[in-house]
């Protein structure tokens, strides 16, 4: 089922049986409000009946005419039914030819002075269902009778179902906005998951220029920014792995093509003897760069996809340095560049995994010296900052941009060769620097300007 149709059902559930909750609590509070506002009307109107009889009573006698006028102008104001009892609940005739006695129960808590509610019928008065309210009539200090209101529980149940139906308009009309609010909501949501999904079923078809709209600033919103930036990430991935490809197909065909060329030369006897060991040198030289090659693709695999198990032990940082750079003598020389190194102490032990921190310095120093000009210089410097050794190698070299650094240390990323007289090289380098750091749970990171250079800096853990 489409998430919309998920989204769209859960929200109506909800607002259905919220609405089916809120529509039970109204009809009952409805209910006992019209029904307890009617009780307060009654009782004021019944005490004011039996006050007036009081006062009549008090001059002696009772001036019938004006009373059944006044409870008349009762009746007619609240469609009341108004009738005056003595204290044996008989009816007084001058409202009918009744002249009955009322046989109620619940009315004789008025002979102890009570006022009484009671939802019944008025018997030999009428058998509508009234609801009665019941007020003492007193004559001195005794109960000489009660006045009786009742009203038709017809009429409050029309009052309070015109209320109800009130009420279920309003609902009714709340329930179609709350609709229409959680239809929009609903595509709201789905809408981007949806445009999402299409995205995703693009790209995972090999075209990466696909990207999502944005229109919010919600958790959805970043969701979007964060799946564009995925998608641009996959694009600069393939774009690199597509230069990598292109670059190692040239790396491998040139010394390929040249220990081809030289060997078929030699065969075919076209380089005098005297001249073979040459030719065989260079050749050899051909035959460890694309060892070398190999061994970087293998080890950026094994990386990638098998945690880097580390030997770690105790050794003097600052010697290892010095015969890393030794290695580097020839090729220093053949550039006229100088490798120089200041160390914070003669000796600075540490721990950590020799072999691999060794390959570290090879590939800083190698990528130094590929990217520093004829007649430059390369320093390799320790600091010491608590329990930390901090190693930088410097070149003056051609710099990078901000862009370049972001990125140097990417798998397959190989700087712009317009700058680098050096053109060789794999581009996983630094990516084998980079995870070689971290497996020690160090950091790496690299300082450079345009013109002046780079530096990059390592930590590793001093004793």
């Amino acid at each position: 089922m489409r998430i919309f149709w998920k989204q769209l059902l859960l929200y109506l559930g909800t607002l259905i049986i919220s609405f089916i909750l809120l529509a039970a609590v109204l009809a009952q509070g409805i209910r006992g409000f019209l029904t307890e506002q009617k009780v307060e009307e009654l009782t004021t109107l019944a005490h004011r009946v039996a006050q007036s009889v009081e006062n009549f009573a008090i001059y002696g006698a009772i001036n019938f005419h004006l009373l059944n006028q006044e409870i008349f102008n009762i009746q007619q104001y609240t469609d009341a039914t108004v009738m005056i009892v003595d204290e044996n609940f008989e009816v007084l005739p001058i409202f009918g030819d009744f002249g009955e006695v009322l046989s109620i129960v619940e009315l004789m808590p008025l002979l102890q002075g009570e006022t009484v509610v009671v939802f019944g019928t008025l018997e030999h008065t009428t058998l509508e269902p009234l609801l009665v309210v019941g007020h003492p009539i007193w004559y001195g200090h005794e109960v000489a009778g009660a006045a009786l209101l009742g009203f038709s529980m017809a009429e409050l149940e029309s009052a309070i179902s015109e209320m109800y139906r009130i009420t279920l308009i309003a609902l009714i009309g709340t329930g179609a906005f709350a609709f229409l609010l959680i239809y929009v909501s609903s595509r709201a949501i789905s809408r981007p998951l949806r445009q999402m999904s299409e995205a995703a079923a693009v790209i995972a078809d090999g075209n990466f220029d696909k990207r999502l709209p944005i229109h919010s600033n919600d958790e959805v919103g970043h969701l979007a920014v964060e799946f564009n930036r995925m998608a641009e990430s996959l694009q600069e991935q393939e774009r690199i792995r597509r230069e990598f490809i292109a670059n190692l197909s040239h790396d491998m065909r040139s010394p390929l093509t040249s220990m081809h060329g030289f060997l078929t030369a030699i065969s075919d006897g076209m380089i005098p003897p005297e001249q073979q060991p040459h030719y065989l040198n260079i050749i050899m030289d051909e035959s460890e760069r694309l060892i070398k090659l190999s061994n970087d693709i293998l080890k950026i695999h094994s990386i990638q996809y098998a945690e880097v198990e580390l030997n770690e032990t105790e050794f003097d940082i600052n010697d290892l340095i010095r015969k890393t750079i030794l290695g580097f003598q020839q090729r220093a020389l053949d550039k006229r560049i100088m490798i120089t190194s200041h160390f914070a102490h003669p000796s600075d032990m540490v721990f950590a995994d020799e072999d691999k921190i060794c390959r570290v310095m090879y590939n800083l120093i190698d990528n130094a010296l590929k990217f520093t000009p004829e007649g430059g210089e390369i320093t390799v410097e320790t600091t010491i900052s608590g329990e930390k050794v901090t190693v930088s190698v410097l070149d003056n070299g051609c710099g990078m941009t901000e862009e370049e650094q972001k990125r140097v240390f990417d798998r397959f990323y190989k700087g712009d060769l317009t700058r680098n007289e050096d053109k060789m090289g794999s581009g996983l380098g630094l990516s084998i620097v980079k995870e070689f750091v971290r497996a020690h749970g160090e950091i790496i990171y690299v300082e450079s300007e345009i013109g002046k250079g780079s530096r990059f800096i390592f930590t590793l853990c001093n004793l």
